[in-house]
């Protein structure tokens, strides 16, 4: 019996002195690499465009839309939105021509809107997988819709059609 218990206490003191050992030893902290790869991307080159109301004495929906060069191949889209509808979700497009000329040619469907956010409803940005897309950006003859059903709630020109708010190449 006497026997046991010393087993006992040199496998408990044994124990503890290996995990002793084991959390004393030095661990290496390395600082994480923050360089992006060849063709990595970035969101610090941007274009903004105003979204207007297009009913102002209505919900007088009003925001933008930026447009980030993600990469070499990747257009990041990011909406805002104010005065939305927390219960409501809105389709958002891209138009050709300038707002003006009431084209009914969607070029490009982007993300639902959140009434909830503001924002895209999936994710944060929209992506846009066309090379040329952020480049030509400035010669691009269109124009961005948010909708409720068929009405228009919010719109604005972007591209050759508009000069943007805000932008950093």
């Amino acid at each position: 019996m006497k026997h046991n218990i010393i087993m006992r206490g040199l496998i408990i003191v044994t124990a503890l002195a290996i995990a002793g050992f084991l959390s004393s030893c030095e661990q290496e902290y390395f600082e994480p690499n923050t360089s992006a790869m060849p063709g990595g991307g970035t969101v610090t080159t941007y274009k903004a465009y105003s979204l207007g109301s297009a009913d102002p004495a209505g919900d007088n929906i009003y925001g933008r839309v930026v447009f980030y060069k993600y990469s070499s191949t990747v257009t990041l889209v990011q909406m805002g939105l104010y005065n939305t509808d927390p219960e409501t979700e809105y389709v958002s497009e891209i138009y050709s021509g300038a707002l003006t000329d009431g084209s009914t040619t969607v070029s490009r469907t982007l993300d639902n809107v959140s009434g909830e956010s503001g924002a895209f409803a999936t994710f944060k940005y929209f992506t846009i997988s066309d090379a040329a897309f952020f480049d030509a950006l400035s010669d691009y003859d269109a124009n961005v819709r948010v909708k409720l059903g068929a009405k228009v709630v919010a719109a604005g020109d972007i591209g050759l059609n508009a000069d943007p708010v805000q932008e950093q190449e």
